[in-house]
């Protein structure tokens, strides 16, 4: 018991020691792009200067309504050893209390700058730009669709509206009609769409490491910065959701134990989130090399699924066009080709010129929004070594590279790759639960570094 001791105090010294070398890190990469890159992609909020590759604005707030949140996290610091102890929290009671703090942590952090009575207020901070003036155009949801590619060709949708698929606007316009116009039953509902994300990515992170592990990945992301501010203020947060729900099913029908029913289902999950978000592209991507990466042995069974996965897309895509006239590749030629035209506008050159700066935006931007926690339990993960045979672990990696190098992400990462921050969970936790001191640490990083960035800076979404 003695060594077991030590052995814990060590792994909670080592942690702290690689939260403060990744704040070091993580600061000396932001301020590079600040100070010396100085990428200008991001556009100018009201006289103010983008912190890139972050799009976030030196404003400092510190009011007494920073308190709830600093109480928040630290019932979360106190209680997360025994929430991810399986002998001491059943798997219910373990489920009801994360569903509590995805609820709290964010609804507290948001307090910090405004009551609760603003929220929503994000969604029209550039009025008419945000998927929810697309929302309240729809009279009929069929004829929305069906000339949905047109509307973006003639640029009568949303600056947001005019990229993506049209999965975000119908999404809010059934919220409309379920529960009222207005911005305040939006945003209560992209709580509750996180909040079950998180319940969700539990479920996954289980499916690849089984309860103990999957307790701890589902607390560690309770302290990811970026998922923690857009949580009820962000499309993202609903896109996680669907983003999350893909993934698992996904990792179900492409593991080992797949089954070819389970491979319909990723098919039809895999199309259902191509609706909401092009991102589900690289989702698809992590998937297929998943499935490579399990090796030789599963190559004829994961080649199988994924043909019956890719088959239900297909015809899925068919019958979605033939029900609605909505034509799912047009709309994503459409999205890349008036994406890169907005971004030459923006930079008065085409995106590819600056590549390089893009790429480390990119990257560095999502590293910073998931924060201390997620990055210093993935670091630490990664310096055990082992890595060639954790397949997951693999297929995030080779994904985030691509979706950092690929030229297909124009910065702002920190927000849109929300649906990416489970994966690092998931790298994380590869090797098994942290102890209960490094899992403290890491909280407490994490949220630590949350709030400093929701005193310090403003965030538009």
């Amino acid at each position: 018991m003695e060594t077991s001791a030590d052995d814990a105090r060590e792994s909670a010294y080592t942690a702290l020691a690689t939260v403060l070398l990744g704040a070091g890190v993580l600061g000396a990469l932001w301020a590079l792009d600040v100070y010396v890159l100085r990428t200008r992609v991001l556009t100018v909020f009201r006289g103010l200067m983008p912190l890139t590759p972050l799009y976030a604005f030196w404003n400092p707030l510190l009011r007494p309504s920073a308190l709830p949140f600093a109480a928040a996290a630290t019932l979360v610091v106190a209680v997360a050893p025994a929430l991810a102890d399986p002998r001491r929290t059943s798997r219910a009671g373990f489920l009801a209390a994360l569903l509590a703090l995805a609820f709290l942590l964010p609804a507290t952090l948001f307090l910090v700058r405004q009551p609760w009575g603003m929220l929503g207020s994000q969604f029209v901070v550039y009025p008419g730009e945000e998927f929810i003036a697309d929302a309240d155009r729809i009279q009929d949801l069929r004829t929305f669709l069906a000339t949905y590619v047109d509307a973006m060709r003639e640029h009568l949708l949303s600056l947001h509206g005019a990229h993506f698929p049209p999965g975000h606007a119908v999404l809010l316009y059934g919220v409309r009609r379920a529960f009222g116009a207005g911005v305040f039953p939006a945003a209560v509902v992209v709580l509750v769409s996180f909040a079950l994300a998180i319940v969700v990515a539990f479920a996954a992170l289980r499916t690849l490491g089984g309860e103990a592990r999957a307790r701890a990945g589902a607390l560690l992301l309770l302290a990811a910065p970026s998922l923690l501010d857009y949580a009820c203020t962000s499309m993202d947060a609903m896109f996680l959701l669907v983003a999350t729900a893909t993934w698992w099913v996904s990792l179900r029908a492409f593991g080992r134990a797949g089954t070819p029913a389970e491979a319909l289902l990723a098919g039809a999950m895999l199309l259902l989130a191509t609706c909401v978000s092009f991102s589900t592209f690289p989702l698809g991507l992590a998937m297929a090399a998943y499935a490579v990466f399990l090796g030789p042995s599963h190559w004829r069974r994961g080649a199988r699924q994924l043909a019956l996965a890719a088959i239900v897309y297909g015809l899925g895509a068919g019958l979605l066009f033939a029900g609605t006239g909505f034509a799912l590749w047009e709309c994503v030629r459409e999205a890349r080709t008036s994406g890169i035209a907005l971004m030459a506008q923006i930079i008065k050159t085409q995106p590819s010129t600056i590549w390089g700066h893009l790429s480390y935006g990119n990257l560095v931007a999502f590293l910073i929004g998931s924060g201390l926690a997620l990055v210093a339990a993935t670091g630490l993960r990664l310096r055990a070594g082992g890595v060639l045979r954790e397949p997951w672990t693999l297929a995030a990696l080779t994904t985030i590279a691509v979706m950092g190098l690929g030229g297909i992400y124009f910065m702002e990462t920190e927000r849109i790759w929300l649906f990416a921050m489970p994966w690092l969970a998931a790298i994380a936790v590869g090797r098994g639960a942290p102890t209960a001191g490094t899992l403290r640490v890491f909280l407490a990083a994490g949220c630590a570094q949350a709030l400093a960035m929701e005193v310090l800076l403003y965030t538009l979404w």
